[in-house]
This record gives C-alpha cells, sequence and structure tokens, in this order.
C-alpha cells in the first residue's frame, strides 16, 4: 500500500495559515449572524466597521459567508485531502482573496451594488481588510503546490 508523501514544509504553513485564516473569519461570521456586535459595541458601529454602512447584513447573507469560509478553510488545509476538486478550490479561494485584497473593499461595494463605504470601513480596509486577502490569498496560493 502507498502512503502519500507529505508536503513539503513551505506547502504545509500555506496550507496552516490559510485554513486557519478561513476557518477564524467563518468562525466570526457565525458570531455576527447570530445578532452579536462582537468584536464592536453596537450592531451600527460593527456595521460601518465590516460593511461602511450603518446596517450589518442579515442572518442569510452572514451564514452564507460563513460556511463558505469555513469550508474553504478545510479545503484548503488539506483536511480533505488533496484529490479531485481540492487543488483548484485552493487556487479559486486564492484567486478571489488575492482580488479582493487587490481591488479593495471599495470596489467590492461598488460591484456588489452596495451603498458606498463610510470612512471607518476605508480606513480599516487600507490597514487591515486588504492586506489580510493579500496576505491569505498568497498562503493559499503556496498550500496549492504540489508535493
Amino acid at each position: 500500500m502507498n502512503t502519500p508523501a507529505s508536503p513539503r514544509p513551505m506547502t504545509r504553513i500555506g496550507r496552516i495559515t490559510g485554513g486557519l485564516g478561513l476557518g477564524l473569519i467563518g468562525a466570526v461570521h457565525v458570531v455576527w449572524a447570530t445578532g452579536s456586535s462582537w468584536p464592536a459595541k453596537t450592531r451600527p458601529e460593527l456595521a460601518r466597521a465590516v460593511v461602511g454602512s450603518e446596517e450589518m447584513p442579515g442572518v442569510i447573507p452572514s451564514g452564507i459567508v460563513a460556511v463558505g469560509a469555513l469550508a474553504a478553510g478545510a479545503v484548503v488545509s488539506g483536511t480533505l485531502g488533496d484529490r479531485g476538486i481540492v487543488r483548484p478550490g485552493r487556487i479559486l479561494a486564492a484567486a478571489g482573496l488575492l482580488a479582493r485584497g487587490g481591488a479593495g473593499g471599495v470596489l467590492a461595494c461598488r460591484l456588489l451594488g452596495l451603498p458606498e463605504p463610510a470612512e471607518t470601513f476605508r480606513r480599516l480596509d487600507a490597514r487591515i481588510y486588504r492586506p489580510l486577502c493579500l496576505v491569505l490569498g498568497l498562503a493559499l496560493l503556496i498550500g496549492a503546490r504540489r508535493r
């Protein structure tokens, strides 16, 4: 019986980093889907920070993001192995994160038909969200390498 070779150390680091990052993003969206304003004091304060408007998305959009991020985290981490659509899934997730990081949240809001985001969101997007997307996207690309 052949045992699959372990991924190279950098590939493993990319998979762990990407899986943890997406898992945490998914977990935070689960918390928000329950109505929590964490880490902000109020829902409007949270909405200004994460979507750039006065209202948070509802349970369904937050739940969709949560499930998507958690599923992507499982795929990119290697939990589901390396067969079938796993590698293309890693590359697709990396492309999405790199595109979001490169384009920025203002363009993403426009493409989604959302209102122009507030200054709080713009500042956090430049300092945190865009760099995080770029780092996670790069980690996913590294994790997508073949052994």
